[in-house]
């Protein structure tokens, strides 16, 4: 019976082959390098693998170029929410000093007008806009408790607005010079004409200036004030400007169309005196 078991030798030719055949490849590698000249076995080997290796790794990076956001899309649209709300806090704390800003340049703007106010004024906030759509009026938040009085007046440093009519401990309810049972004695300030009429409201934007003589000199662009005729509001308030000026049909009177200076919509504080 014979042995077919393979002897070791033949069993691992291969591998003393490719042992061998790398060592004789070693040492020729060596012995040229050492001479500073070029292994051709190395140039054949760059040449051969070099441009498909360059070639994939091109083509690598393309694809990772290409299709990276597809990997990376949630951190991305996680980053962008971030940035987002970020961004949101930014423009609310930017509106919010902004808003700061322009509240303390209005009340230092006041601060002065307070200042040089005679007799003393009280600053007011406004608790509500015309409370009865009958009327124009407005509810502030000064009361009997503070001295407020009925026929108190109410301004601003811009002008006129109206006069208290009633009041509790701690609120009053003021009457505006718009409102169609207001009646202002006023004036043409300019000193050519000194022209005195009625400021009266219609519970419009616009007042009317009545009771003007046929003669009397006035005309668009003119300021109007308060006159002090009447006993309730001191001579010199801004009331407003003179818009238009047309006959008064029936009467030898003119009226006058006021743009008043004080727009009772914009109103955020009024000062009032006790």
């Amino acid at each position: 019976m014979s042995d077919d078991t393979p002897s070791p030798l033949r069993r691992y030719r291969f591998a003393i082959f490719l042992l061998i055949a790398g060592t004789v490849v070693g040492v020729y590698h060596n012995r040229t390098t050492d001479k500073s000249k070029p292994d051709p076995v190395v140039v054949v080997v760059r040449s051969v693998f070099a441009p498909p290796a360059n070639a994939l790794g091109t083509f690598s990076r393309w694809v990772s170029r290409e299709t990276g956001w597809i990997f990376h899309g949630r951190s991305i649209a996680q980053e962008n929410l971030l940035l987002k709300q970020q961004v949101a806090e930014l423009e609310s704390k930017s509106a919010a000093a902004e808003e700061a800003t322009l509240r303390y340049e209005h009340l230092r703007s006041d601060l002065g007008f307070v200042q040089k106010a005679q007799p003393r004024l009280l600053a007011a906030d406004l608790v509500t806009r015309r409370p009865d759509p009958k009327f124009d009026t407005l509810v502030i938040s000064r009361g009997s408790g503070d001295g407020v009085h009925v026929d108190s007046v109410v301004t601003t440093k811009m002008g006129l607005v109206g006069r208290v009519f009633e009041t509790t401990p701690t609120t009053a309810s003021v009457l505006l010079i718009t409102d169609q049972n207001s009646g202002v004695g006023a004036r043409v300030q300019r000193a050519q004409s000194r022209a005195t009429g009625v400021i009266k409201g219609d519970n419009t934007s616009s007042l009317s200036m009545i009771y003007l003589p046929q003669a009397a000199d006035i005309k668009p662009g003119d300021k109007i004030v308060t006159s002090g005729l009447g006993g309730i509001f001191p001579p010199g308030l801004v009331i407003g400007t003179v818009k238009t000026v047309r006959a008064d049909t029936g009467n030898s009177l003119k009226i006058a169309t006021i743009t008043p200076q004080v727009d009772p919509d914009t109103l955020e504080e009024v000062y009032v005196a006790p």
